[in-house]
């Protein structure tokens, strides 16, 4: 018989070292019958971590790992209905002690690096019918898979820099935009991390141009809480209007910047003005293609014109107005009004149009703004390098969500869930799921091994319990083994200690 041994027996481990049942038990006990709801929501956590799938399939997923051998329940006892009753138990307020708590031993026992924390938000779009008045937290917003149709719900994560392990998070409702959210939120993640471990006053909080608002930088500044972000270019035009000369040379290829201060938000802060030869690439890519698309709209708008000029055919006449909104539409597009001249006019009592590209704007955007971007924190003694290093981290947050979209590791969705309190337990263990792999990333990194996360769940997934079982009477003793592992699963499970749980009994 073959069991899932090598991941699940190696985020057991970093729950051990954590003392994570202990914590969910003291917080939300229960009478001593059948699982604790900390091996409920372990078992939901490891299960989104390695294999995520519905409560209906929970309890085979449980038969088919080590965790059968070493809880000895039933898999009945893992029913969908049995695992809603102990996530009813768990409160908003327990959910935030629990993570606190977690947050105070992961520091003890791992360590945890707050110079710079990471914010970022996402969206998990669900299928809960528009009738279902039962939740609030899934509404339709501007959803980042593109699925608008769907309601959806908002996450919001603080992570360290290094590893990417999450501190504290927040569910909140769908149609809420990143700009609205930020002040209050930032702000409660940031008080709640220093009054856990009296750190943060030297933190740097990390965000993009997207949670900028004149309300959530005086927030800041007011609780004193040191910042890094992006600028938008109508904030600050004068600056991407800086000539290239200005620029010099940053390590990292094709890097240049510009420094300089700044008076913002009554603070007096750094700017750095940044040009990345691969940025410039992909903007001009864009543009490019935005302009073959925008070109040939107009091109049908001004044959449909045309056409029904000639024609003559019934109908209502188009109007000098709609065909200004018409242009308006295809030209909402980013620097499509500044390059595409659209001249609208009115001949024998008929509207029609005629275009053509603005080869000057064209060089000017090309020459000033793409490629560019501008950073601005309050962090005046670090060099234009620092400053581009830790925003550039924010891409380690962004790929985080990637894996907790993918399909096989660290997957939020499915999310069966009605109500807004089984939605925030949803999330709950999903972060956990997250804090425990990234553990165990991190122990393997510092122990010399370079592989990515899901390349170590991978690898760790692959590693099988194998039960071997002999008739009665044979010279042969039945014993329980693990399956032939190659040299770097053989280290990967002496760094995160493997055999400490398969001795368990």
């Amino acid at each position: 018989m073959l069991f899932e041994a090598g991941a699940v027996a190696a985020l057991l481990r970093i729950t051990q070292r954590l003392g994570v049942l202990e914590v969910v038990n003291e917080i939300v006990p229960k009478r001593e019958q059948g699982p604790t709801v900390g091996e409920y929501m372990l078992l939901a956590a490891l299960n989104r971590a390695l294999a995520p799938c519905s409560k209906l399939a929970i309890g085979d997923w449980y038969e088919q790992t080590i965790l059968k051998r070493l809880w000895r329940y039933p898999k009945t006892v893992f029913s969908s209905q049995r695992f809603w009753d102990h996530m009813d138990r768990m409160r908003e307020e327990d959910i935030k002690r629990i993570e606190e708590e977690l947050v105070l031993r992961v520091k003890k026992e791992f360590g945890l690096d707050s110079r710079v924390l990471l914010y970022d938000t996402t969206n998990f779009f669900t299928f809960l019918a528009t009738s279902n008045d039962r939740a609030r937290l899934p509404a339709r917003g501007n959803s980042k898979a593109k699925r608008h149709d769907l309601r959806q719900v908002g996450l919001a994560l603080l992570v360290t820099r290094d590893f990417q392990i999450p501190v504290l998070h927040h569910i909140y409702e769908g149609n809420i935009p990143d700009v609205k959210l930020f002040p209050a939120i930032s702000q409660e993640l940031i008080a709640r991390f220093r009054r856990l471990t009296g750190e943060c006053q030297e933190a740097t909080l990390v965000f993009d141009k997207g949670n900028v608002s004149e309300e959530a930088m005086e927030r800041l500044i007011v609780e004193n809480v040191h910042f890094t972000a992006a600028l938008s270019a109508n904030r600050v035009p004068e600056l991407f209007a800086v000539a290239n000369d200005k620029f010099s040379d940053i390590p990292g290829a094709g890097t240049r910047a510009f420094s300089t201060r700044l008076e913002i938000w009554g603070k007096q802060c750094q700017a750095v003005v940044v040009y990345t030869e691969s940025f410039f690439t992909q903007q001009l890519f864009g543009v490019t293609q935005n302009l073959v698309r925008c070109q040939r709209k107009l091109a049908e708008l001004r044959h449909r014109l045309s056409k029904r000029q000639r024609e003559h055919t019934r109908g209502k006449k188009p109007s000098l107005k709609s065909v200004r909104q018409q242009v308006k539409k295809i030209l909402s597009v980013q620097f499509m009004q500044d390059i595409l001249k659209v001249n609208i006019y009115e001949k024998n009592h008929f509207p029609g149009i005629s275009y053509s590209v603005d080869h000057s704007a064209l060089r000017k955007l090309s020459n000033k703004r793409l490629g560019k971007s501008v950073l601005v924190t309050d962090q005046l003694d670090w060099t234009p390098y620092q400053v581009i290093e830790s925003y550039r981290n924010l891409a380690h947050i962004e790929e985080t969500f990637k894996n907790m979209k993918n399909l096989h590791f660290l997957r939020w969705q499915p999310a069966y869930h009605w109500t807004d309190q089984k939605l925030r337990v949803h999330g709950f263990y999903c972060v956990l799921a997250l804090l425990l792999c990234s553990l165990a990333h991190k122990t393997i990194r510092q122990a010399g091994v370079n592989i990515s996360l899901p390349a170590l769940l991978k690898e760790l997934s692959s590693i099988r319990e194998v039960a071997l079982f002999y008739p009665p009477g044979t010279p042969l003793k039945s014993h329980i083994t693990l399956s032939r592992m190659s040299e770097k699963q053989k280290k990967l499970t002496q760094f995160l200690e493997v055999q400490e749980i398969m001795k368990s009994r």
